[in-house]
Protein backbone atom coordinates (compact mmCIF):
# COMPACT_ATOMS: atom_id res chain seq x y z
CA UNK A 1 0.00 0.00 0.00
CA UNK A 2 1.23 3.51 -0.73
CA UNK A 3 0.25 7.15 -0.37
CA UNK A 4 0.23 9.08 -3.64
CA UNK A 5 -0.03 12.85 -3.85
CA UNK A 6 -3.13 14.15 -5.62
CA UNK A 7 -2.08 15.48 -9.03
CA UNK A 8 -3.78 16.34 -12.33
CA UNK A 9 -3.48 12.75 -13.55
CA UNK A 10 -5.18 11.15 -10.52
CA UNK A 11 -7.57 13.72 -9.03
CA UNK A 12 -10.53 12.15 -10.84
CA UNK A 13 -9.76 8.84 -9.15
CA UNK A 14 -9.75 10.64 -5.82
CA UNK A 15 -13.05 12.39 -6.53
CA UNK A 16 -14.69 9.08 -7.47
CA UNK A 17 -14.09 7.60 -4.00
CA UNK A 18 -17.16 7.38 -1.78
CA UNK A 19 -18.44 6.03 1.50
CA UNK A 20 -21.53 4.03 2.39
CA UNK A 21 -24.78 6.04 2.50
CA UNK A 22 -25.01 5.69 6.30
CA UNK A 23 -21.52 7.22 6.64
CA UNK A 24 -22.25 10.31 4.57
CA UNK A 25 -23.52 12.18 7.61
CA UNK A 26 -20.14 12.12 9.32
CA UNK A 27 -17.52 11.89 6.60
CA UNK A 28 -16.70 14.52 4.00
CA UNK A 29 -16.81 13.66 0.32
CA UNK A 30 -13.54 13.34 -1.57
CA UNK A 31 -14.09 16.63 -3.49
CA UNK A 32 -14.73 18.40 -0.17
CA UNK A 33 -11.51 16.94 1.24
CA UNK A 34 -9.59 18.31 -1.74
CA UNK A 35 -11.20 21.72 -1.22
CA UNK A 36 -10.38 21.60 2.49
CA UNK A 37 -6.74 20.77 1.75
CA UNK A 38 -6.60 23.79 -0.54
CA UNK A 39 -8.15 26.00 2.14
CA UNK A 40 -5.58 24.86 4.73
CA UNK A 41 -2.48 25.28 2.55
CA UNK A 42 -0.99 27.74 5.03
CA UNK A 43 -1.01 24.92 7.60
CA UNK A 44 0.99 22.72 5.21
CA UNK A 45 -1.97 20.51 4.40
CA UNK A 46 -1.27 17.34 2.49
CA UNK A 47 -3.77 15.02 0.87
CA UNK A 48 -2.98 11.60 -0.53
CA UNK A 49 -4.70 8.91 -2.47
CA UNK A 50 -4.36 5.60 -0.65
CA UNK A 51 -3.47 2.99 -3.25
CA UNK A 52 -3.15 -0.77 -3.24
CA UNK A 53 -1.58 -2.23 -6.38
CA UNK A 54 -2.29 0.98 -8.34
CA UNK A 55 -5.98 0.95 -7.32
CA UNK A 56 -7.40 3.85 -5.28
CA UNK A 57 -8.87 2.54 -2.02
CA UNK A 58 -9.16 5.73 0.04
CA UNK A 59 -8.10 9.29 0.74
CA UNK A 60 -6.36 10.96 3.67
CA UNK A 61 -5.61 14.57 4.61
CA UNK A 62 -3.34 15.94 7.30
CA UNK A 63 -2.22 19.43 8.28
CA UNK A 64 0.16 20.97 10.78
CA UNK A 65 -0.55 22.87 13.98
CA UNK A 66 1.72 24.32 16.69
CA UNK A 67 4.58 25.03 14.25
CA UNK A 68 4.61 21.41 13.11
CA UNK A 69 4.69 19.92 16.62
CA UNK A 70 1.14 18.62 16.12
CA UNK A 71 -0.31 16.89 13.09
CA UNK A 72 -4.05 17.06 12.62
CA UNK A 73 -5.56 14.04 10.89
CA UNK A 74 -8.18 16.17 9.25
CA UNK A 75 -9.93 13.76 6.90
CA UNK A 76 -9.70 10.06 6.18
CA UNK A 77 -11.85 7.39 4.65
CA UNK A 78 -11.66 4.10 2.82
CA UNK A 79 -13.92 3.73 -0.21
CA UNK A 80 -17.09 1.76 0.43
CA UNK A 81 -15.97 -1.02 -1.92
CA UNK A 82 -12.84 -1.67 0.17
CA UNK A 83 -14.15 -1.31 3.72
CA UNK A 84 -13.89 -4.23 6.11
CA UNK A 85 -10.67 -5.54 4.56
CA UNK A 86 -8.13 -3.98 6.91
CA UNK A 87 -7.22 -1.00 4.73
CA UNK A 88 -8.18 1.50 7.44
CA UNK A 89 -5.90 -0.09 10.01
CA UNK A 90 -3.05 -0.53 7.53
CA UNK A 91 -3.39 3.09 6.42
CA UNK A 92 -3.27 4.38 9.98
CA UNK A 93 -0.30 2.19 10.89
CA UNK A 94 1.61 3.41 7.83
CA UNK A 95 0.66 7.04 8.52
CA UNK A 96 1.79 6.80 12.15
CA UNK A 97 5.08 5.24 11.10
CA UNK A 98 5.61 8.09 8.62
CA UNK A 99 4.69 10.81 11.12
CA UNK A 100 6.95 9.45 13.87
CA UNK A 101 9.88 10.34 11.58
CA UNK A 102 8.73 13.98 11.42
CA UNK A 103 9.27 16.70 14.02
CA UNK A 104 5.70 16.27 15.25
CA UNK A 105 5.21 15.11 18.83
CA UNK A 106 1.54 14.24 18.56
CA UNK A 107 -1.28 13.57 16.20
CA UNK A 108 -4.81 14.71 16.92
CA UNK A 109 -8.10 13.85 15.27
CA UNK A 110 -11.79 13.96 15.91
CA UNK A 111 -14.62 11.70 14.95
CA UNK A 112 -18.34 11.74 15.39
CA UNK A 113 -19.72 10.18 18.51
CA UNK A 114 -21.89 7.93 16.33
CA UNK A 115 -18.87 6.53 14.45
CA UNK A 116 -18.12 3.62 16.79
CA UNK A 117 -16.05 1.74 14.19
CA UNK A 118 -13.60 4.65 13.81
CA UNK A 119 -13.39 5.10 17.57
CA UNK A 120 -12.48 1.42 18.06
CA UNK A 121 -9.78 1.69 15.39
CA UNK A 122 -8.23 4.83 16.88
CA UNK A 123 -8.29 3.47 20.44
CA UNK A 124 -6.69 0.20 19.30
CA UNK A 125 -3.83 2.25 17.82
CA UNK A 126 -3.19 4.06 21.11
CA UNK A 127 -5.25 7.22 20.66
CA UNK A 128 -6.94 8.50 23.81
CA UNK A 129 -9.83 10.88 24.27
CA UNK A 130 -8.67 14.36 25.27
CA UNK A 131 -11.92 15.11 27.09
CA UNK A 132 -12.65 17.89 24.62
CA UNK A 133 -15.64 17.96 22.31
CA UNK A 134 -16.38 19.89 19.15
CA UNK A 135 -20.16 19.76 18.92
CA UNK A 136 -20.87 16.05 18.34
CA UNK A 137 -17.24 15.13 17.70
CA UNK A 138 -14.87 13.52 20.19
CA UNK A 139 -11.24 14.67 20.12
CA UNK A 140 -8.47 12.07 20.33
CA UNK A 141 -4.70 12.40 20.56
CA UNK A 142 -1.65 10.18 20.34
CA UNK A 143 1.63 11.47 21.75
CA UNK A 144 5.16 10.20 21.25
CA UNK A 145 8.70 11.44 21.88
Amino acid sequence: MKFTEIEPQNYRQACALSVKPQQQGYLSSAPMILARAYAFQQQNSQVWLIEEKEEAVGIIMIREADQGQTIVLDQFFIDQCFQGRGYGRRTMEQLLQKLRKSKAKQIVLCCREADQIAQRLYRSLGFVETGERDEDEILFSLNWD
